[in-house]
């Protein structure tokens, strides 16, 4: 397994920039909240989403690396997931579920019942690099 960088509540690893990008980081998540006592649905939504925002950043974002995945304990009954690319523009599409564009951000927006975003941030684990994360969060 890759190592994690333990940020106080919150771990973080780097993500390759090539097609496995969405496949590690839903191993990671998946591998993480089980450890972290998640429950099984919850975990099963948040590989899913994970996977989703992967494929964003390596389709949208390859050239901008690093990839990160960030996972937070907020409380002991929350908990969110981000993916970070080096990409600046925070700019998502209008409208979600139209053909392919934007469907796994509709998929993102269901399943975390309207409890995800973007925002402008730094990666983790060299914070010199300027970028966006898109996160969502879950009741654990």
């Amino acid at each position: 397994m890759e190592l994690a960088r333990d940020l106080g509540r919150t771990w973080a690893w780097t993500l390759p920039t090539d097609a496995t990008c969405a496949r590690t980081a839903r191993r990671l998540v998946r591998q993480t909240l089980a450890e972290l006592g998640v429950g099984d649905e919850a975990v099963d939504d948040a590989g899913l989403m994970v996977s989703e925002l992967a494929t964003n950043a390596h389709q949208h974002a390859a050239a901008h690396a690093p990839h990160e995945l960030w996972i937070s304990c907020l409380d002991e009954f929350e908990f969110s997931c981000a993916i970070f690319d080096g990409l600046p523009t925070r700019d998502l599409p209008l409208e979600f579920g139209r053909g392919d564009y934007g469907r796994g951000l509709s998929i993102v927006a269901e399943l975390s019942k309207g409890r995800w975003g973007t925002e402008a941030a730094h990666a983790r684990l060299d914070p010199r690099v300027a970028g966006k994360a898109i996160w969502f969060s879950c009741p654990r």
